[in-house]
Order: structure tokens, then sequence, then C-alpha cells
């Protein structure tokens, strides 16, 4: 992974790692965060990172309670290039209920904006450092 100012920039093989904490009242038993690619959202699937929330307080007087999600995708090698958005965050209930969180339209602050570049890998051949018997 490399940095560049405030992006984030990956290239397939890299795993991009989050850290998410939420406010909510039913169990949750799965959290998934979903990246859409910036100007392919139909045509290239969407990256979609998963983890298990961790309570991190105790239930409120109104039942709320916070959790703590450790999500992480591995980028696959058939990645597309390109920059990619958090356009949701998708849920499962300890009851089986799916739900969903949208990003876009007063979900997340805009100064929060989650976004990282996929680059392509430099097409470049390793050079030989050095070369010798292992059981010498």
């Amino acid at each position: 992974m490399q940095e560049a100012g405030h992006e984030r920039r990956y290239e397939a093989g890299d795993t991009v790692k989050l850290t998410t904490l939420l406010d909510h009242k039913a169990t949750l038993k799965d959290v998934r965060l979903v990246f859409a690619h910036e100007h392919e959202r139909q045509s290239v699937p969407p990256l979609i990172a998963r983890g298990e929330p961790t309570p991190v307080s105790e239930r409120d007087a109104e039942g709320s309670i916070r959790s703590r999600v450790d999500a992480e995708i591995t980028l696959p090698r058939t990645v597309v290039p390109g920059i990619y958005h958090l356009v949701r965050i998708s849920y499962e209930t300890g009851e089986g209920r799916l739900g969903h969180v949208q990003i876009e339209g007063g979900g997340l602050p805009e100064t929060a904006r989650i976004t990282f570049e996929v680059f392509s890998e430099p097409e470049d051949a390793p050079s030989i450092v050095d070369i010798t018997f292992a059981d010498s």
C-alpha cells in the first residue's frame, strides 16, 4: 500500500482495512462496507469489506449499544484500477434481518467520505541482487 496526501492507494493483492463504530439497538451479526468504482459502477462489481461487530459499550437506557467493526478486503487479481467510494454499509441482525445504511444523502457526514484508489502494478521485472546455495 502507498499513501499520497489524504488518498490511500492499493494494488491487487493488498488488504484494505477499515474500522467502523456503529450505534445500534438490534444485535448485529455481520457488517459489510460496499465500495463502488467511481466511473464504472454498472460494469465493475463492487468491492466488499466484511467484519463482525464487537460491542464496546453497555446498552444504554434506550437500548442502544456501540460496536466496533474491523472489516477488511483483500483486493483480487482482477480488480479494476480506479477510485472506489464507500456507497453503503449493509448489515445482518441476529434474527437474520438484512438492512442497509445509505452513505450518500446523509448517512455519513460529507467530511468523512471514504475513498481509495486501486492502481495497476508496475510491469518491470525484478533484478537479481544475490544468489547462493541455501545448504552451504
